[in-house]
């Protein structure tokens, strides 16, 4: 049987087709072994703009899972700490490591710098109780229990004029922490 010149072309663009699906192929399962496969990637991938906020996205989803387990965390942390630290006798180092975990896991966390002051009040650690208080001011400047707090130790130290800035400033949050504040500025 002769071969014809339309054979020859079915025969070329056949082998041609064959060879290309081939490298096609090939060429995927290279690529699919050259990278390992990944976790699912969870960065935002739609437009603020046109993106339905009735229908969250997964990163939407696991972003707020992993926030409320870590709001989580810190409450227990903030309350382990304030067992320990009113506890029959004052377990401090224990307290000291619960606030430290909750600032750990969220630096924004007020009441951990708060309950880290307690302690080093109780301790007679001026510096670190200033410190402490301080972080928890700058965190949070409407936390009254925080000023009153930095207040009184600011007063005790002999920085009056810190005291009464900060008496000022607890008048307009909170007027009962402020007479407390006042009465206790009069015995002095």
């Amino acid at each position: 049987m002769p071969i014809t010149p339309a054979a020859v072309s079915r025969l070329r663009r056949t082998a041609f087709y064959l060879s290309a699906t081939a490298l096609v192929t090939c060429a995927a399962a290279v690529a699919s072994h050259a990278q390992p496969s990944r976790p699912r990637d969870l960065r935002r991938q739609d437009s603020p703009l046109t993106r339905d906020p009735r229908r969250p996205t997964a990163y939407e989803y696991e972003n707020e899972n992993r926030n409320a387990q870590i709001g989580k965390e810190v409450d227990i942390a903030i309350k382990q700490g304030n067992d320990a630290f009113d506890a029959g006798p004052a377990r401090y180092e224990e307290a000291v490591r619960s606030y430290q975990e909750a600032a750990k896991l969220n630096p924004k966390e007020a009441r951990a710098y708060l309950g880290l002051g307690r302690v080093y009040a109780a301790q007679n650690r001026v510096p670190e109780t200033l410190a402490a208080y301080r972080k928890a001011v700058e965190l949070k400047p409407k936390l009254a229990e925080a000023r009153f707090n930095l207040g009184l130790v600011l007063f005790v130290t002999g920085k009056r004029e810190e005291a009464l800035v900060e008496y000022e400033a607890l008048r307009k949050l909170d007027d009962k922490l402020a007479q407390r504040f006042k009465e206790f500025m009069d015995k002095r």
